[in-house]
């Protein structure tokens, strides 16, 4: 598809990165969401705990939500996801990665970049409800690259209530992600304190030999490589950004896809917007703003909506189909 000419065009103080990144994170606030909370269980022995939006009886829409990193679904971005869902009479489901829902998980594995197989459970679980004729997968920063790694690896085979996937702020090169922020930079010192506040957090999972080795730990690349990395099967840092970036199987997807990257996003790589592909493909509508941050695109909304948030509704709505 054609690359979309994106209308995105803040003021003036909201074109600078960090600010139109760092304030929503901060400061925004979405009243209005109130959730209802649901836990299933995993086929590792895990679960997931799910967090249910204004669930009607007779509604049919559902949009799934995946948070970014270290986040849940309390975060800004996401409530304003739900909320604008909401309004459009869609149902909502907000699934939090496994130790971040508010009590640690069984196991010491977490959800990682490429945890499409978490995704997966979630909607087989929203599709054994016999409920939902459209559901549509919006996520956020990494859940952005979860939700298009699940699409490319189902590619024609994914689910037919599927009708659509929203990426926002998607780090789909992952290690062009890495780059762009630089291992001394802001976004990946802030990275590494949240990280490193989760593990202190489930301290009872981790093996007390891995535990000496944190304080050596000086950059976020360093828990990537030594720790997450092989806890997860890979062999190194390396390894885990190149295996699990969904820039590897983006052209496999075969539902309409919105991918939404600012070029002023801070801790991505102009790679990650996947323009290349787009050119090529007949699902995959990559918008490319010069202005927006990470998972910012702010706009005055006295409901808490921001342009993004109507964007991705626009979206979800548009007659777009294959």
């Amino acid at each position: 598809m054609p690359i979309i000419q994106s209308t995105y065009q803040p003021s003036f103080i909201w074109k600078n990165q960090h600010i139109s990144t760092i304030f929503p994170s901060v400061f925004r606030k979405v009243n209005g969401v109130n959730y209802t909370r649901e836990r299933i269980e995993l086929s590792d022995g895990d679960f997931l705990d799910l967090d249910w939006s204004n669930p009607t009886e007779n509604n049919t829409k559902l949009a799934i939500f995946t948070h970014g990193f270290l986040g849940n679904s309390t975060r800004p971005y996401l409530l304003g996801g739900v909320k604008s869902f909401n309004l459009a009479n869609y149902d909502a489901l907000a699934w939090n990665h496994r130790g971040l829902g508010g009590e640690n998980n069984r196991l010491e594995k977490i959800t990682i970049h490429g945890s499409s197989d978490d995704l997966e459970a979630v909607i087989n679980h929203t599709l054994n409800l016999k409920k939902y004729t459209e559901i549509v997968l919006v996520g956020y920063s990494k859940g952005g690259n979860i939700s298009l790694k699940y699409a490319g690896e189902k590619s024609d085979k994914i689910p037919a209530e599927i009708k659509k996937v929203i990426a926002i702020s998607s780090p789909t090169d992952m290690q062009g992600s890495v780059n762009a922020m630089g291992k001394k930079g802001f976004y990946a010192e802030r990275f590494k304190s949240k990280l490193l506040k989760f593990l202190q957090n489930r301290t009872e999972l981790i093996d007390d030999e891995i535990l000496k080795e944190f304080p050596k730990f000086k950059y976020l690349d360093d828990f990537t490589d030594y720790y997450i990395a092989p806890l997860h099967g890979f062999e190194d840092a390396k390894d885990y950004y190149n295996s699990c970036a969904a820039m590897h199987v983006v052209d496999k997807i075969r539902v309409p896809t919105l991918l939404l990257n600012a070029q002023n996003d801070p801790v991505l790589s102009d790679s990650c917007a996947m323009l290349d592909i787009a050119k090529k493909s007949d699902y995959i509508f990559s918008e490319f703003p010069n202005h927006g941050g990470h998972c910012g695109f702010y706009a005055p909304n006295p409901n808490g909506i921001y342009w993004g948030d109507n964007r991705t509704i626009e979206f979800a709505k548009s007659p777009i189909t294959h």
